[in-house]
């Protein structure tokens, strides 16, 4: 194997760990700030908080050190690595937390991780790519931000905590593989075309899209642990990119039909693993089931706000009033 290709896989690693500490610090921010993220005072308060601009921080290196590992080694080295941010991730978020990971979290991990592996195989795409030009990077763009936004309507509507947690991480993961397409067009209008480029639908895009995803991810981390939402934003995010690719940027499925319905079989057994991981905040699941139970729940910290918690396993109600961002 040549030596750039290695470079190219040490970096992809290196995005990945950073990609996994930005989640974990957005969950450690979740449990730090659990107020609805719906109005001023508490969007003020996340703005202000270091964690914010941590996991901010470590999301742009996640980026910087995709595309240079994208530089070094083709997409199909580098994409396949994005499965490892659940491995990274869930026993570092539990360990923070003062827990352990469970075993049925680990197998739904397990199925998770072994069906978005075998979902990017698929779903990735071979082939050069062409830059998308304004007025297409524009209608991605709007394209975008209205699936987002109907996304996070959903999710301030949803009958349950796992449903409305798993369709603010589906938004967040089609913000960020959507930005990875339209940073791929930025890139190529800049070197095209120097500063101009700033003016790009592409470049503006970009910025207001993925800070949407970081939004919309703190969302999904509160009143959840760390798996599902992550899970599930993993997933989203090549489906997205790739769709972009193939539909507007000229790019290909590497495995054709065949590769499009193990993309289907991958998504059920990704939906099963990340079922598993399912876990509320300060709940475990309870023994022969997997609901959660009244038992395991982790006492409130003195001067904590308890304002925006779950109080059952379904939290219907209190899904309604945590609404979306």
């Amino acid at each position: 194997m040549e030596i750039g290709i290695w470079i190219g896989i040490v970096l992809g690693v290196l995005s990945t760990a950073c990609y996994s500490a930005a989640a974990v610090a957005q969950r450690r921010l979740a449990v730090a700030l659990p107020e609805p993220l719906t109005g001023g005072r508490p969007l003020s308060r996340l703005l202000r908080h270091p964690l914010w601009w941590t996991s901010a921080v470590l999301n742009a290196g996640r980026a910087g050190l995709q595309v240079a590992a994208l530089a070094f080694a083709p997409l199909t080295v580098v994409q396949p690595l994005g499965v490892l941010v659940l491995v990274f991730g869930l026993p570092w978020s539990a360990r923070l937390g003062g827990r352990r990971v469970t075993p049925r979290e680990w197998r739904g991990a397990v199925l998770t991780v072994l069906a978005l592996a075998l979902l990017l195989w698929a779903a990735v795409t071979g082939g050069r790519s062409r830059p998308m030009d304004a007025w297409t990077s524009a209608a991605v763009v709007v394209g975008a931000l209205v699936l987002i936004s109907g996304l996070a309507w959903a999710a301030g509507r949803a009958s349950s905590l796992r449903m409305r947690s798993c369709l603010l991480g589906a938004g967040a993961g089609t913000a960020f593989g959507v930005a990875s397409a339209t940073t791929k067009t930025a890139i190529a209008v800049a070197a095209a075309d120097g500063a101009a480029f700033l003016l790009h639908p592409a470049a503006c895009g970009t910025a207001a899209i993925a800070v949407l995803g970081l939004l919309l991810a703190q969302a999904a981390y509160q009143g959840m642990e760390l798996g599902a939402p992550l899970g599930v934003t993993a997933v989203a995010n090549p489906v997205a990119a790739s769709a972009v690719g193939v539909a507007f940027m000229g790019e290909s499925y590497t495995a054709g039909w065949t590769g499009a319905g193990i993309a289907v079989l991958c998504g059920m057994l990704a939906a099963y693993g990340i079922a598993l991981m399912s876990v509320p905040d300060g709940r475990l699941p309870a023994r022969g089931g997997g609901r959660e139970g009244p038992r395991g729940r982790r006492p409130a910290r003195p001067g904590r706000p308890s304002r925006g918690r779950f109080r059952s396993a379904d939290g219907a109600a209190s899904a309604r009033q945590e609404g979306l961002l």
